[in-house]
């Protein structure tokens, strides 16, 4: 596996899902414990609005980038996305009440929609041939490696230290993982629009 911007791929979304790893496992605790009027109905509101903000939102923002010729959109789409995504985590420490976490699920998951259709696009376009189902195959089995490691980390970090150490940890993941996509820049045909994107 020698393409580079498959192994950049990876790398970002290994620090990238491990944050998302980090923040699941005791979500629902900490809108509990440390929000007013925290509750299950709460937990399971804030859910369903980052899902359902991401879910309406791809469909259009994926339509544009197909749209638009070239790769520089989609790049910065995704450098844009992932950036909002990250600041999110670190806004789960200043949540006070409901509507802050509404508004911070909302917000991420306006994030999620403009970065994970680009990252897969350019994962599947930089797939090199007749290595399809194994480069698949490390990117899925790694990243199912990290958000264990982070699940695993979260629950002692939470219950040693508290939220506050997480969310920032957490949000430090994203950030690296989202300023490694930036070393992609180098070695992607901006303006191709064909499945072969890497320079030679």
């Amino acid at each position: 596996m020698g393409n580079k911007v498959i192994k950049i791929l990876i790398a970002a979304d290994i620090t990238i899902m491990g944050a998302w790893g980090f923040v699941t496992p005791v979500f629902a605790i900490f809108l509990v414990e440390s929000i007013e009027g925290g509750s299950p109905r709460l937990a399971g509101m804030a859910v369903a609005i980052y899902w359902l903000t991401e879910s309406i939102l791809k469909p259009p923002i994926s339509y544009y980038l197909d749209k638009k010729r070239g790769l520089k959109d989609d790049f910065y789409a995704m450098i844009i996305g992932f950036s909002i995504y990250s600041a999110a985590h670190f806004l789960y420490i200043f949540a006070k009440t409901p509507y802050d976490i509404y508004a911070i699920q909302f917000f991420m998951g306006i994030g999620a929609a403009f970065a994970f259709p680009p990252w897969y696009a350019f994962f599947s376009k930089s797939l090199d041939k007749n290595y399809e189902n194994f480069e698949w195959g490390i990117e899925t089995s790694i990243i199912g490696f990290s958000i264990a490691g982070a699940g695993l980390a979260a629950g002692f970090i939470t219950e040693n230290f508290g939220f506050t150490p997480l969310f920032i940890i957490s949000g430090v993941l994203a950030s690296i993982g989202t300023a490694t996509l930036l070393l992609m820049r180098k070695h992607i045909r901006m303006s191709s629009r064909s499945g072969i994107i890497i320079k030679d």
